[in-house]
């Protein structure tokens, strides 16, 4: 295939111990692939790693050196790698003004430097073999901005220009670099967002239903199956991705008359 055998045979989940990671590594031990997982809670990470019969890494995606470290140890331990997938993020909501600089220090952190360092450590070897696939967890609020996500979206709308640069550079070394755009999935983390969230905020992001982690997986697995570089995830982000640009006036008409109604409600 173009870009190599799928289902992968060794692939590296990073924020795998929970949430989509967790799910994606599931769906591709079921495919038959082997998989390690990477997260920073060494019990955690052995929690969800155990069952699957994968290979825990404990590491921090923002220190380099570790990083570079448990690359290196999979591909030592289970064969070069064929997908890599860039999950590990973290989410916080509230309004610019009660969010301090450290808060989107740590996002930025965490959210763009942390899936570079990843990519950092892994596509050189795929590029030098001529085939693998790399995918980032974007986000719906990477396609639009939503008041509340001061600190979150902008990491996410920073990994959209970092996968559009690289799909055009890897893509003639046979490297699929691609990105997902999920909405609000049913994880410990949306749960614990969800208590931050400003009234405007809950208004506009509970307009959906999240969705379960295993139905994103399952989107993911046959978007890279098919070798597209960006993956909406659900009819509504596709429409978010596709048609907001072309309606933005409307689109923020709408957010600005939701944005009223809340800050009225919650007074």
């Amino acid at each position: 295939m173009r870009f190599g055998p799928w289902p992968p045979a060794h692939a590296l989940v990073t924020g795998g111990s929970s949430g989509i990671g967790l799910a994606l590594a599931e769906a591709l031990v079921a495919a038959g692939a082997r998989v390690s997982l990477v997260a920073r809670d060494p019990a955690r990470l052995a929690l969800a790693a155990d069952p699957l019969g994968a290979l825990a890494l404990p590491a921090d995606v923002r220190d380099r050196a570790a990083v570079a470290s448990v690359t290196a140890e999979a591909e030592a331990r289970q064969g070069p790698l064929d997908l890599v997938v860039a999950s590990a993020g973290v989410v916080r909501a509230g309004r610019f003004a009660d969010l301090g600089v450290e808060v989107h220090r740590e996002l930025i952190e965490t959210n763009y430097i942390g899936v570079v360092e990843t990519l950092r450590a892994t596509l050189p070897a795929m590029r030098a073999r001529g085939r693998g696939r790399a995918l980032m967890l974007g986000s719906a609020a990477g396609l639009a901005g939503l008041p509340g996500y001061s600190a979150y979206a902008p990491t996410k709308f920073a990994l959209r220009g970092l996968a559009e640069a690289l799909r055009a550079e890897c893509r003639p070394d046979g490297v699929l670099v691609a990105i997902a755009h999920p909405p609000d999935v049913e994880t410990p983390q949306l749960a614990a967002e969800r208590a931050e969230r400003p009234p405007e905020t809950a208004a506009l992001a509970g307009a959906a239903r999240a969705v379960p982690p295993a139905a994103v997986a399952r989107a993911l697995m046959r978007g890279l199956a098919a070798g597209r570089a960006e993956i909406p995830v659900g009819v509504g982000i596709w429409a978010l991705h596709r048609l907001v640009p072309a309606i933005r006036p409307l689109f923020d008409l709408w957010i600005d008359r939701a944005v009223a109604q809340a800050r009225r409600d919650g007074r």
